[in-house]
């Protein structure tokens, strides 16, 4: 059985040959071990290389967005690893880059932090001042007309004219809550507005699905065979908003996104961090086909999310990424059995829960792949 056809026997609720394997976000630490060079020439997920050579003036984006490709093709042929989430390609040198300190630049003026495999943006992350007020966001977010940029697309053109058909391929596109969740400044904002401006939340997921479901019917066009919401509608606490409030403000915009995406003959993914337990009834009702991360370091069960909904949801993810982080080989079989057990035969893709971004142990990482594919075997 094919890659594609595993990974979509899954989403459709039937037994494919064997668990299909997914994996969000593989470092360059362990990219780098599996593509056999150093982590510091890894371009993909890199962003420090990327400025490196907008520093030397050494950029070719049509290069760097092909080697992109090269590298995330690779990676998931080399692994077995049957459903590959292509990135957005490079679409701009940036016109002034300084390397600042041993993990911090200063690009176009802004500093930026590249920390835990993750590049940082201190100013979005605590300068309140860069959100305008209500009233002003309000008049934007109802005139502005969303514009796609083709470029972003560079990256999985290049995917789809080498593994079209025989891998299954999502892009992300979402305008729910992930734009909001990933400017803190912003979500502190919006968690107030929703009590005294309800009128300003409701214009600003509008705008952000308006832009989201333009680029994700763009990128199915382009040859996706699925659309993946980056929400983190949770943290380890539980959810941003109570199920009352995701209901009126949330729902609407994830059925949109859904909708729009299914007609053009694609799967819709929802990819959450967080204990988002309450909000799953509202997630299943506006008929997502699967949702990815299911996240065990905020007290999520897989167990328990196949048992309500696992015959509506294909669950995607679950193995703890601090064993695979820290434990022995052993540890990891267990994690992967425990997995395989809970998620079933149906509707179940193997992942990490809900990625290893920050994970360093490439030998757990390629054990767990490896022992899975061994272990999940469902038919010959």
């Amino acid at each position: 059985m094919e890659p594609w056809e595993r990974v979509v026997k899954a989403m459709q609720h039937a037994v494919p040959d064997r668990v299909p394997l997914y994996e969000m976000h593989i470092p360059p630490k362990i990219a780098g071990v599996i593509l056999g060079k150093d982590p510091s020439q890894v371009v993909l997920h890199n962003p420090e290389v990327f400025f490196k050579l907008a520093a030397e003036r050494r950029v070719d984006l049509d290069r760097v967005n092909k080697q992109v490709a090269d590298e995330l093709v690779s990676l998931y042929v080399k692994l077995g690893i049957d459903w590959i989430r292509v990135v957005g390609a490079h679409t701009y040198v940036p016109r002034e880059v300084r390397r600042l300190g041993e993990r911090e630049w200063l690009v176009d003026g802004r500093l930026l932090v590249w920390s835990g495999e993750t590049l940082w943006d201190p100013q979005m992350l605590w300068d309140a001042s860069g959100v305008p007020d209500a009233d002003s966001l309000l008049r934007y977010c109802r005139s502005a007309k969303p514009e796609v940029n083709p470029k972003v697309f560079d990256v999985l053109r290049e995917v789809v004219k080498r593994v079209k058909g025989e891998f299954f391929l999502s892009f992300d596109a979402d305008g729910t809550w992930g734009p909001i969740v990933s400017s803190p400044p912003l979500l502190k904002k919006v968690l107030v507005w929703v009590y005294k401006r309800p009128d300003v939340v409701e214009a600003l997921i509008d705008y952000y699905t308006r832009i989201a479901i333009a680029y994700g019917e763009y990128a199915i066009d382009e040859g996706a065979d699925a659309i993946q919401l980056c929400v983190d509608y949770g943290n380890k606490n539980g959810p941003w908003l109570s199920p009352q409030m995701f209901e009126k403000f949330v729902k609407p915009a994830l059925a949109r996104h859904v909708n729009a995406f299914k007609r053009k003959g694609a799967f819709v993914v929802l990819h959450s961090d967080g204990n988002i337990a309450p909000l799953l009834p509202h997630v299943v009702d506006a008929g997502v086909d699967a949702y990815q991360g299911i996240d065990v370091m905020a007290g999520m069960s897989l167990a328990e999310v196949k048992r309500k909904y696992g015959d509506r949801l294909c669950l995607v993810g679950n193995v703890d990424p601090r064993v695979i982080e820290f434990g022995t080989l052993d540890d990891v079989e267990r994690e992967v059995d425990r997995c395989l057990r809970e998620g079933g035969r149906e509707g179940y893709v193997l992942s990490a829960s809900a990625n290893v971004s920050a994970n360093t142990n490439a030998r757990n990482f390629i054990y767990m792949i490896e022992y899975a594919k061994r272990k999940g075997i469902f038919s010959r």
